[in-house]
């Protein structure tokens, strides 16, 4: 009787860790919006304007064209930058093309950048998942790319998503550098302990095979809405 009581207790507590998680990232996400779209409407429409006023003042100026030229360009990279910031902290196209079409897009942007090959099978991300679910997988490809971008140096990517068992399994896997993965991960690896309370939030589970110079393949497994 007491070790099943305990284990009621436990289950319970971990019911509400769950929940009080998920509510935080709910709210992280909504503020998030809010921040995107105030930056994308308010600000990237300011931007705009002036970049016009600039571009207009300098063809109609020979004396400071100079000077004119260069706010200009300035101008036009802040608001590259705002645009960046903006999908960054909610990525719009998640919203209107799908979660399949804003995981193809990061991976065939990061391969046309990294001018490498990418293998994509992503059929699997048309399943209908619950919001929640669907911003996770995207953040989960979001984290993996970036940081495969940033520090593996590959030179081909894997990007693959399968249903088994009543769960969604999206697959990220490089050929780079990788690293120990029995040390505690670096800076530019804790975002991936971010994305594993995400994934433990809404009942999913992260997984990483690496080793120094044997490449990175990351597991994340997410629940099908029943």
């Amino acid at each position: 009787m007491q070790a099943g009581f305990g284990t009621r207790r436990g289950n319970a507590a971990e019911t509400w860790r769950r929940k009080v998680a998920r509510r935080l990232i709910a709210a992280e996400e909504k503020l998030c919006l809010r921040l995107s779209r105030e930056l994308h409407d308010d600000l990237g429409q300011m931007l705009a304007s002036v970049a016009l006023e600039l571009h207009t003042i300098r063809m109609e100026s020979q004396d400071m064209d100079q000077r004119l030229t260069r706010a200009a360009m300035l101008v036009d990279q802040l608001s590259a930058k705002v645009h960046d910031a903006a999908w960054s902290l909610r990525p719009a196209d998640l919203d209107h093309a799908g979660l399949r079409a804003s995981v193809e897009d990061l991976a065939t942007m990061l391969c046309s950048q990294l001018d490498i090959p990418c293998d994509m099978d992503l059929a699997a991300l048309s399943y209908i998942l619950i919001p929640e679910s669907a911003l996770t997988v995207y953040r989960v490809a979001q984290e993996a790319l970036t940081n495969i971008g940033k520090h593996a140096r590959p030179s081909r990517v894997s990007v693959t998503a399968h249903v088994h068992d009543h769960r969604l399994r999206l697959t990220i896997e490089d050929d780079g550098l990788g690293f120990d993965g029995h040390v505690a991960p670096g800076s530019h690896h804790l975002g991936l302990a971010g994305v594993r309370e995400r994934l433990a939030s809404i009942g999913g589970e992260l997984s990483i095979e690496t080793a120094k110079g044997k490449g990175t393949t990351i597991y994340a497994d997410v629940p099908l809405m029943d």
